[in-house]
Order: C-alpha cells, then structure tokens, then sequence
C-alpha cells in the first residue's frame, strides 16, 4: 500500500496529500489562466515584488508555474525564482502549494480568497514561505494576484516583473491599498 511496485517508497497516489488536489476541479477552472503577484518580501524591506504565474490545467490537476525576476541596481544583482507547484480549490478557497527549483529549494503555500461577485480581476490572500536573503526565516504576509487572462503577452509580463517601491505608481491602487496597510506587515518566526 505504502510502497511503489520498485519498492522505492511511497507513490504520489499513495501520499496524505494526493486527495487534496484539485479539490473541486469545477469550481478550480474558473481561474486557469496567467496572473500578475504582488507582495512585501523580508529580502526585499521598503519594497514590493511583482512576478508572474499561470494556472494550467494538465492531467486532471491544476499546474502552478511562478517565476519572479529581480534586479537590485544597487549591488548590481540578478536572479530569476522558478516555482513548480498544484492548485486546489476547498471550502471556497484557492490552495496553491509551490516548490522552488535550483539548487536550495523550498517550499512555500499561498491561500487566497475568490473572485468577489462583482470583482474579477483580484485575488486577495496570505503567503507562507521562507526569506532567502534573512537566514531563511519563515514568514507570512499578504499577496494580492491580479488575472491577466490567457492569453497574455508574455514577453511584456515577464519584463514586468521586479522589485517596485511601496509607492510606485507603477502598481495599480488596489495593490497599494492592499499591502501598505500598516498592519499588513511580513510577520517572522524567530
């Protein structure tokens, strides 16, 4: 039962979390597609990140591919994140569980509400994860995902991501009004 048939340990089918995903498929189809995240970082203080991500459905699951792009003038820094993860939808919930690729990955999970009756654009939620550039510190703090649709051009949303000021004009004022609330602050464990 625990074992696959070469005995190597568990199969994916077999794990604790292989009901969870997608969780209710119908529900979790309304929001395939390619978004724009918005978040406060720890690596990044005075700041928020904006990546990108698209939800894909493949094989009777929902595929969750994020990649973020940084540049810190500055110090003359790079680096360009890749996330790998599934989706599912519980209780009238988003459920995204992501796994960074390279040579340190982590895990991070990220739980947002749905799209309001009159709203479709947003998705409004909390992210679970560890700060790479703090000595790894668990944090949370909110994230804010704003549909592009799906068919966007992609060129244009990766060269969008980066790292803008709280702000920035830039960033569309539900955004701002979302994550610059003085309570609304990434919370450490240490």
């Amino acid at each position: 039962m625990f074992e696959s048939p070469d005995g190597a340990g568990p199969r994916a089918a077999d794990t604790p979390l292989s009901e969870a995903f997608p969780g209710d498929m119908r529900r979790l189809r309304a929001y395939l597609g390619y978004y724009e995240l918005f978040h406060k970082s720890l690596s990044w203080p005075g700041k928020i990140v904006r990546s990108c991500a698209r939800l894909r459905e493949r094989d009777g699951q929902v595929e969750v591919k994020t990649v973020e792009r940084m540049y810190d003038q500055e110090q003359e820094f790079r680096q360009v994140s890749k996330y790998l993860g599934q989706a599912a939808f519980w209780r009238n919930r988003l459920f995204i569980v992501e796994r960074g690729l390279g040579q340190q990955p982590i895990v991070c999970e990220t739980i947002l509400m749905p799209f309001g009756e009159y709203q479709r654009n947003y998705l409004r939620g909390v992210t679970i994860g560890v700060s790479w550039r703090r000595e790894n510190l668990p944090y949370s703090g909110r994230t804010i995902w704003r549909s592009v649709g799906s068919d966007p051009d992609l060129r244009r949303l990766l060269q969008s991501c980066g790292v803008l000021s709280e702000k920035s004009r830039k960033l569309p004022l539900p955004v701002r009004r979302y994550l610059n609330e003085p309570e609304n602050e990434a919370v450490t464990a240490s």
